[in-house]
């Protein structure tokens, strides 16, 4: 997949044509290099200009309002000794850690807003340049150095401008090199790989053995088409072809995972289990145990109370962490599934399926400190008639 903003963006291009030295960051942020500055002893000094970028897949959006830039580097100074105006104490952090301590907030001086990068990134630039001028008028940020994607250090085929838009790269970086295990790709399983494969993560390895049928496709994120349905793929190859459109290295295992292969997960950081319970799960939950990993496992069962009008739902998650394993022990039941859970009829609950897989997913977010925790919670269950309001219980 051909990912390159420089020459499929017309301001991008004039930037580069005009010497400028970009780089673009995994979280969605345009850097400029090499940008004079002077600093409180008035020598000339080297910063960053940063802008939040809006992208549609490889092509630029228009900034509209938004004329916040940040910076770089030490307190930028005028020729006269004065700190630079507008300026701002900021703290805005990248996926990579760096950080930028000031902001600065220069609107269009023609427009109501800026046309395009071209003129946003000029106009800031030039406003520090030009002190830096005052002192070296040979300085310039024009220097023709190269333009940086980094794209080998990405985990997606695109920028992620979603965590940029909403300053979120750091936080979401507390991911980012992450190996993930989804074993079990059926509906719950299915919709954890569809969040996750949002995230930063480096690594994503599907293990299931099953092959994509009808019913699969009423319990799974998106709408497979009657073909897809007919060829009757292995699940773990036709949901890695679809999330490598964005998300890099997703690795399909097209069979189960038992007490004979459990070793590979080893390779792993973190494991969701989605898979149905029983002495073969009980034998790959002793196995993460013995190899220290962390892992979460998303249950639920449907039953028909009654005179089977209504379905009564449990929808469950359980983590094991080093620290402790005695909740997941407590609460997670080893047993054999009931013959006659309607859940066995494959009943479309793809609503249930997707809640299960969001709880898993939010456990494993709190538990890399992306969401704050009130209290060591390691298990969540969900109890629900269809037709009443959803309680929960710790």
């Amino acid at each position: 997949m051909s990912f390159d903003p420089w020459s499929h963006s017309a301001d991008l291009e004039r930037l580069v044509a005009a010497g400028y030295e970009l780089e673009l960051t995994g979280d969605g942020y345009l850097l400029v290099r090499n940008v004079p500055y002077l600093d409180q002893d008035r020598a000339v000094q080297r910063g960053i200009v940063v802008t939040k970028l809006e992208l549609n897949g490889d092509v630029t959006i228009n900034p509209v309002q938004d004329h916040v830039a940040y910076f770089m580097g030490s307190t930028p100074y005028r020729w006269n000794g004065e700190q630079l105006t507008p300026l701002a104490k900021a703290n805005m952090t990248l996926v990579d850690g760096r950080v930028a301590h000031f902001s600065m907030s220069l609107k269009c001086p023609t427009a109501d807003r800026y046309p395009d990068y071209f003129a946003k990134v000029e106009y800031h630039v030039q406003n520090i340049e030009a002190e830096a001028k005052q002192v070296d008028s040979t300085t310039t940020a024009q220097m023709f150095g190269p333009c940086i994607i980094n794209r080998d250090e990405w985990p997606f085929e695109y920028a992620d401008t979603a965590s940029g838009r909403a300053g979120l790269g750091a936080i979401n970086a507390r991911l980012a090199g992450q190996q993930i295990a989804i074993v079990g790709l059926g509906g719950t399983g299915s919709y954890i790989l569809d969040l996750v494969a949002k995230c930063p993560v480096d690594e994503i390895h599907l293990y299931d053995g099953d092959r994509f049928s009808s019913h699969n496709a009423f319990r799974a994120p998106g709408a497979a088409s009657l073909e897809e349905v007919r060829d009757g793929k292995p699940k773990v190859e036709r949901f890695a072809e679809i999330y490598a459109r964005m998300k890099r290295k997703i690795t399909a295992h097209p069979y189960y995972i038992n007490e004979m292969n459990v070793s590979e997960l080893g390779a792993v950081g973190f494991v969701f289990l989605a898979m149905e319970g029983g002495a073969t799960k009980l034998a790959i939950v002793d196995a993460l145990e013995r190899m220290g990993k962390p892992f979460v496992n998303a249950s639920m069962g449907v039953k028909k109370p009654g005179s089977g009008a209504m379905l009564q739902a449990i929808v469950e998650v359980n983590g094991s962490t080093v620290d402790e394993r005695d909740s997941f022990r407590k609460k997670v039941d080893f047993g054999e599934i009931d013959p006659d859970d309607p859940y066995m009829e494959n009943i479309q609950v793809a609503d249930l399926n997707a809640l299960n897989a969001a709880m898993a997913v939010l456990w494993w977010k709190k538990w890399a400190g992306i969401y704050v925790s009130s209290k060591e919670t390691f298990g969540m269950l969900i109890d629900t008639y269809l037709d009443a309001l959803y309680t929960h219980r710790a």
